[in-house]
């Protein structure tokens, strides 16, 4: 037995989201982390870069877990290792294949089923992190906004089924903690090999992405073991990025 075996699962009717629940409240309850937060519907649910993500009530997995972790360096590949756990729950209960795009976007074909926003509060003897996911789960097309319409999908969209939100939570806590026990070991090969292999690019797929407020282009290599995206130039020397986002043509 580990100490992920047994997180503990606080179930909310609604909040603002799930990290900032965690946030505002980590002195109180981190005496409980491993700790898993759910909530059916978000206010004021953030993807990366202060995005929005759309959470309407009942229709996807709204879910932040929070857990102490002893190394900076670990902390790096956090985001890997929830994109993975998320295209490896949904592969389980769909038998579908569920891709990655760097650094942490699930995606089904060229639509976006799951994001992941990390944030960590690193104090002078501990490292708090939170690992935020949404899934749309139950959505039909209509139920998106149209800027998202042609870019988001739901498992039920994939499936044609509804899906029970209960057993894809228990799957993905289950995944995530699997992955997180590896890294805690320091398996970083077992992990980046996986998440290559799932990879939507290829090696040698030419690839453009924001990068500092500016674009970027070259073509993809690999992600290193530190969690890098390892683009190749022309001309043949290599870059390696720790953040960005790839351009995806819908």
């Amino acid at each position: 037995m580990n100490k992920y075996d047994s997180p503990t699962i606080i179930k909310l009717d609604i909040c603002d989201s799930t990290n900032e629940y965690i946030k505002k409240h980590y002195m109180k309850i981190q005496d409980k982390f491993p700790l898993i937060i759910t909530s059916p519907e978000q206010l004021k649910g953030r993807g990366r870069n202060n995005r929005k993500w759309f959470s309407p009530c009942g229709t996807g997995l709204y879910i932040s877990m929070g857990f102490l972790m002893d190394n900076r360096q670990k902390i790096k590949l956090l985001s890997l290792i929830a994109g993975l756990s998320i295209a490896e729950a949904l592969e389980t209960i769909s038998q579908k294949e569920f891709k990655l795009k760097w650094p942490n976007d699930v995606l089904y074909g060229k639509r976006k089923i799951a994001g992941v926003l990390i944030e960590n509060i690193i104090n002078v003897n501990e490292i708090i992190s939170i690992c935020g996911i949404g899934i749309n789960l139950n959505q039909s097309q209509k139920d998106f906004p149209p800027g998202l319409r042609q870019k988001a999908t739901s498992l039920k969209m994939i499936t044609g089924q509804a899906i029970d939100i209960d057993t894809v939570t228990i799957t993905l806590i289950n995944t995530f903690f699997k992955w997180l026990a590896i890294l805690e070991e320091g398996d970083k090969t077992k992990i980046i090999k996986m998440v290559n292999d799932l990879s939507v690019f290829s090696k040698g797929d030419p690839i453009s992405f924001h990068h500092n407020n500016k674009i970027i282009t070259g073509f993809f290599n690999e992600i290193n073991r530190e969690g890098g995206l390892i683009l190749e130039k022309k001309n043949g020397n290599r870059d390696i990025f720790y953040s960005g986002e790839i351009n995806l043509e819908i």
